[in-house]
């Protein structure tokens, strides 16, 4: 360590800057000799399974915590992830030494702190922790003279936060650091916080989305199954920063809603444009509401932010109803404006006729022929020239001033009926203008018939129960609400122009 030729003499004598630099070397040799002799001494009878005054009084654990970075809040997993330095302070008389020397404080690499007693404290709602070792373990221990310990580490560690989320995101949190002794009750360590400051570095950390609004330490003892044991905590009073949702989530929804509004100005006749712009308003707020949900944990109680989202989604889903409701009523008002032009101009009989013969006519419903039946005969007469009934050559002689007195055309239906033959049997004799005898219809058709107007009559009747049924619910409930007539759908559009709008500031 030193060079050979180095000597007490060559100190004392040559001249005065040699004599100098020999004397503060020969000075630093004996410090550092005693220091290591110190150490030395100091852990020849020393018991690291031991604490201090142990058999005697609680020894009495100071710590102070120094924040080093806020890093970040996680809502999903319910905690946030912190850095700190963490000192701890405690006294062992068996590590302090005499005022003899010249020694009053050792610094040491925290390697040292394997071979001294130091307290097992644990993180209570840690999840995970690392210590950080760059560019050595960060740690440090130092020892005064009087046997005063100082320890400090800096370590990150991710600490659970049980977060009340019904505000969100207006919302309030506590999180907190709980510290405590993993092996010693309260009858052999006691912790407790600096006086002066137990917690500093604090107004240059900065929480993603959060400010931090005061810091509070608490001193509690938590009494579990193998005793009573000293807490400390260390409570972070934050509030979240709003900011952040007013553009991702607040405002896109605000903007969404209003452009639902857009449909209320659009022709009511644009069916593909309002239904386009109704089903793209729905869609986005279905996106903007899932994307929220997954960055919030699976909670069965309602957020304020989930009523909000909720209630853009209705008022943009009831524009789309709104259109439903307008197109219903326009084109519902149209089928029915038609269905009675239909009835209006329907064949009122089964036959053309004249101003001749509607005295004459006679009703092919009274018959008994089925209705396929009647279309071929009205087909085959649509399709045939018009001719008229001869007289009878019986009644043109005797009868003719009495037939004059009744000149009126004889019916087409036997004539019409005899060429079918096929279809009708018709008996000829005789051969009245108004007359038809019964025995002239099918018998096959009219127990065909006959079953089929039993039929008919069963399912009439049972559908004039529904009807009446429907008929009797319908009576109550306008008698319970107004019935509301609206003779332009264009009001609907109208009125809804003022009544979504006003109701959507009333909820804000």
């Amino acid at each position: 360590m030193y060079p050979e030729n180095f000597d007490d003499q060559s100190i004392d004598g040559g001249d005065n800057s040699n004599n100098n630099v020999g004397i503060v070397t020969k000075k630093t040799k004996q410090r550092y000799d005693n220091a290591s002799l110190l150490l030395e001494d100091l852990l020849s009878d020393y018991d690291i399974r031991l604490r201090p005054n142990f058999g005697g009084p609680a020894i009495e654990l100071h710590l102070d915590i120094m924040l080093a970075s806020f890093d970040s809040i996680s809502e999903v997993n319910m905690d946030y992830t912190i850095t700190i330095d963490l000192h701890q302070y405690w006294q062992d008389d068996r590590l302090s030494w005499s005022k003899d020397l010249n020694i009053e404080e050792i610094s040491l690499s925290g390697e040292f702190s394997n071979r001294i007693w130091c307290p097992d404290l644990f993180l209570a709602n840690d999840k995970q922790s690392f210590l950080h070792t760059v560019t050595e373990n960060n740690k440090m221990l130092r020892v005064s003279r009087s046997g005063n310990v100082t320890y400090g580490m800096r370590f990150t560690s991710t600490l659970s936060c049980n977060m009340d989320l019904k505000r969100y995101p207006l919302d309030y949190q506590y999180c907190s650091v709980e510290i405590e002794s993993y092996g010693y009750t309260t009858s052999e360590v006691v912790m407790k916080w600096r006086e002066k400051n137990p917690v500093y570095s604090v107004s240059h950390v900065e929480v993603p989305q959060f400010v931090i609004l005061n810091i509070t330490t608490k001193n509690r003892q938590v009494t579990t199954a193998t005793g009573s044991y000293q807490r400390l905590s260390l409570v972070f009073f934050l509030k979240r920063s709003i900011g952040y949702f007013i553009f991702q989530t607040y405002l896109p929804c605000i903007l969404i809603v209003m452009l639902s509004w857009v449909s209320f100005w659009i022709n009511h006749e644009a069916t593909s444009a309002r239904v386009a712009l109704g089903i793209t308003t729905v869609l986005n707020m279905t996106t903007i509401s899932t994307g929220v949900r997954q960055s919030l944990p699976r909670i069965s109680y309602i957020k304020s932010i989930d009523v909000y989202l909720v209630t853009c989604f209705v008022f943009v889903f009831a524009a789309l109803l709104e259109y439903a409701m307008v197109n219903y009523s326009y084109w519902g008002r149209k089928v029915k404006n038609g269905e009675r032009m239909e009835q209006n101009s329907e064949w009122p009989t089964l036959f053309p006729q004249s101003n001749d013969d509607k005295e004459g006519r006679v009703n092919i419903n009274n018959l008994g022929i089925s209705k396929e039946i009647s279309e071929e005969i009205q087909l085959q007469e649509r399709h045939r020239p018009s001719t008229r009934t001869s007289i009878p050559k019986s009644l043109s002689h005797g009868s003719n001033s009495e037939y004059k007195k009744d000149s009126r055309p004889m019916s087409p239906i036997p004539q019409i009926m005899s060429e079918s033959a096929s279809i009708q049997n018709i008996d000829d004799s005789p051969n009245y203008p108004r007359y038809i005898t019964q025995s002239s219809v099918n018998q096959k058709q009219r127990v065909r018939a006959t079953n089929l107007r039993r039929r008919l009559i069963n399912v009439k009747n049972k559908g004039e129960d529904i009807k009446n049924g429907f008929s009797r619910m319908s009576a109550k409930a306008a008698s319970v609400f107004p019935r509301i007539r609206v003779k332009d759908v264009n009001i609907i559009d109208k009125y809804s122009r003022a009544i979504f709008p006003m109701s959507f500031i009333i909820f804000k």
